[in-house]
This record gives structure tokens, sequence and C-alpha cells, in this order.
């Protein structure tokens, strides 16, 4: 394919420098609808940022690549104007390259102030060395808003008016510059497809791909995935676990007619929930070991040991899951465990309790108090139990996330445990 050109003067910008103009175009329109869907509260908005993410980068590659281009072939001469239009249509043009690379730049700034893993099509992307503060985040948000609002609500229009003043008031050749042969004239060219479609495909795909299930505020906590289906197979395959924890509920009995008691998971659910922006959020841990010695006749002997296995966190979503199991949350790698050891229980009336001990979790222990519920009918016991955890007592959450105005610093955690005495 050779570009139109009269003598040795193109009238077109080269091919490669068309398809990046149209492929960007593309691109940065569906970003801004993309972006717009932030507020959509459903099971894939942490999908939708990481895809957001993850086509900012792209922008940044593919403007240098545009630059390169711009300056290795020589551009089409501007019809004869106005001088002030001249210098206009150059500013619009150089803003352009600014602001195709100054918005993804302040994007990238605000999300390497958290810790979190900067995600670019499934390999990770290098942060910036910027402070990982929450004011330093609120700047570089504030940043990225502004210059998308500039984008999206001037720069974008006043082309897309230029650009139609050329083809239907001056009747030059500016839009055969990115589209060879869309001469003013005959009006009806089927190479209005093009700028349509790029429009047209921009606005399908920003607002109707990656639409999720909706999170209701006010949702139950979901199950957590049950390690076994029925009482007697979840004894028989896991021997180890439950001998495990006999033993060690033995060694912290302090007499042996306190009941030791084996957890039911099918029927035992460890959950929390909290929001993020408004946007509830709930899950759990599938994976835990409970050491329980308790007696009603003898609730000054009795002693309870919980382990969560933080890596089995569950919230219904994936990317929201690696967030919480990072460094910037529970930090897996170094902190894996969450252990509650309660050894002071109160009874307030015939079937609640209190339970007071210590929780260790993030590599520091606090104190807490959990009252319950318990009701015990042939061996077999049912507890209910609620709490709130606040997390900054922890350390959970740091850079963007150890602010608390998006992110409270109370976690409601809920318990729902069935148990049998062990004989």
């Amino acid at each position: 394919m050779t570009e139109p050109v009269t003598g040795l003067t193109p009238t077109s910008y080269n091919r490669y420098s068309r398809y990046l103009h149209w492929l960007m175009a593309f691109l940065i329109l569906f970003m801004v609808f993309l972006g717009w869907r932030f507020d959509d509260k459903d099971s894939l908005i942490f999908t939708r940022a990481n895809l957001h993410k993850s086509i900012g980068i792209l922008i940044i590659l593919l403007t240098l690549l545009r630059i390169a281009l711009r300056l290795a072939y020589k551009a089409p001469p501007e019809p004869p104007m106005p001088k002030w239009q001249a210098w206009a249509a150059q500013a619009l043009h150089v803003g352009f390259y600014v602001v195709m690379i100054g918005l993804p730049l302040s994007g990238w700034l605000m999300v390497s102030t958290s810790t979190r893993e900067i995600p670019f099509f499934g390999l990770a992307w290098p942060h910036l060395p910027v402070p990982q503060t929450h004011d330093a985040h609120e700047t570089f948000e504030a940043a990225h808003g502004l210059i998308a609002k500039l984008l999206f609500y001037v720069m974008i229009p006043l082309h897309v008016v230029a650009a139609l003043k050329h083809q239907f008031i001056d009747k030059d050749t500016v839009v055969e510059h990115m589209v060879p042969g869309l001469k003013p004239r005959p009006i009806l060219n089927y190479r209005w497809l093009l700028p349509i479609g790029v429009v047209g495909l921009a606005v399908v795909l920003g607002f109707g791909v990656l639409r999720g299930k909706p999170q209701a505020r006010n949702d139950a906590p979901p199950p957590v995935a049950s390690v076994a289906s029925s009482e007697a197979p979840e004894v028989s395959a896991s021997v180890s676990e439950a001998a495990s924890s006999v033993s060690e509920t033995a060694s912290a009995s302090q007499a042996a007619a306190v009941t030791n008691w084996i957890v039911d998971k099918s029927a035992t659910k460890i959950a929390f929930s909290t929001s993020l922006s408004g946007e509830a959020i709930n899950g759990g841990f599938s994976s835990y070991s409970a050491a329980i010695a308790f007696d009603l006749e003898q609730l000054d002997k009795s002693h309870v040991k919980v382990t969560i296995d933080l890596s089995s966190v569950s919230s219904g979503d994936n990317d929201r899951d690696g967030s919480l199991k990072s460094d910037a949350f529970f930090n897996v790698a170094v902190t894996p465990k969450a252990v509650f050891e309660a050894t002071s229980f109160t009874k307030t009336d015939a079937t609640h309790f209190v339970a007071k001990g210590r929780l260790t979790l993030h590599g520091k222990s606090q104190p807490l108090t959990l009252p319950f519920s318990l009701i015990i009918k042939n061996d077999t016991a049912t507890m209910t139990g609620s709490t709130t955890i606040d997390r900054t007592a922890f350390g959970v959450g740091s850079g963007e996330w150890a602010a608390t105005d998006s992110l409270p610093a109370k976690v409601k955690v809920d318990i729902n445990l069935k148990a049998k005495a062990a004989k």
C-alpha cells in the first residue's frame, strides 16, 4: 500500500500513524466510559479497575511509539487558514500528546502509592518511586480526574468540531489526513464508518463488557466453602486435623472433665463484612482449626483457640482477594495465620455468654471480646457470635488503605459454629 502523495508532499499521515490514531481514539474513549462505571457496585468492579490500569499503561507505550512515527515520517501540510486557527490547531495537537502521556502517567503515579501489584495484562508492572501515603494518593487522583475532564469535556469536543468544520464548512483536506478518500463531497461516503465505528464500539464495549452480579449492601455474608458435606465424612476425612485439635485442646484444658468439642466444618462459617467507597464487601475464611475445651459448669477451666489460615480468604472477587493477601493487608507471606485465644468466659443468661481473650493478627496482639449465644442439645453445640475488629489497631491496611474514609476501620466478624462433643 502506497501513501497518497503529490510530488514529494504527502496528502495524509503514514499508514502506521493513522492506525495508531484510530486505535488510541478507541482506547481513550473506552477508558473514559469504563471509568464512569467505577461507581457500579458489582462483583467485577476490581476486574474493570485492573483492565483500566492495563490499558492506561498501553496508551503510554503507544503514545511514545506515535511520537517516534511523527518524527520519522513527514506530516501532510495544513491547508491555508487564518494564523490564529493554525496556532490553535498546533496547540491542540501538542496538547493531545501531553495529555495522552500525562493522563495515564497520573494514574500510574496514583496506583504506585499502594503496595498492591500493578497489573499489565497479567504481568507485574513496576511502581514509580512515590510516597505510599494517603495524601499522595489523593493528590495524584485529583490530577488524574482533572486531566480526564480536560480531555473529555474540552479537547475531544474541540477536536471533533474542528474536524467537522474543515469537512463541511471549509471543505478542505484536513479530515483526509487521517481518513484518505473521505472528501467533503459527496457527503455520504462509506469511509465515515471508520470514525463512527470507533466511537460506537468504544461506547458499546465501555458500557457493556465486564458486568458482574450486583452486590447489595444488606446482603448477608456469603457461605464460605465447606470442607465436608456431612458430619461423619468430615470427621473421617479430617482425622489428622481432629487429632491435632484434640491434642492441643487437651494440653490447653486445665481439667480432664472439661468437654472437648470437634467442629463440624460443613455447618460452620467464619465471615466478615465491610465496605469500600460505599460498596458492601462480604467474605470469609474457608481454612481454619479450632481447639475447643468448654463446659457450662466449668467456665473458669474452659479454653478456646481458633487459628485461621488468612490465605483462604474469599470475598467474591479474585483480584480483591489477591489484594487482601498482599502486604498492604494481611501480608500472608510473613504472617499467614490469625489466632484468637479465649481464656475467660462469662454467662449473661441461659444461652448467652461473653468470651474474652486476645486476637493475634498481622504480627500484633490485641484484647478481643466476643459475645455469643450457645445452645447445647444431645451432645451438639450450636454457637453464634458477632464482634467488631478495628483493622487499624493491627496495622491491616497500609499506603492508600491506611485512611478510613473509603475503607472503614471497623470490620464486623460473624461466627456460626456447630460442634459435637468428643467421646
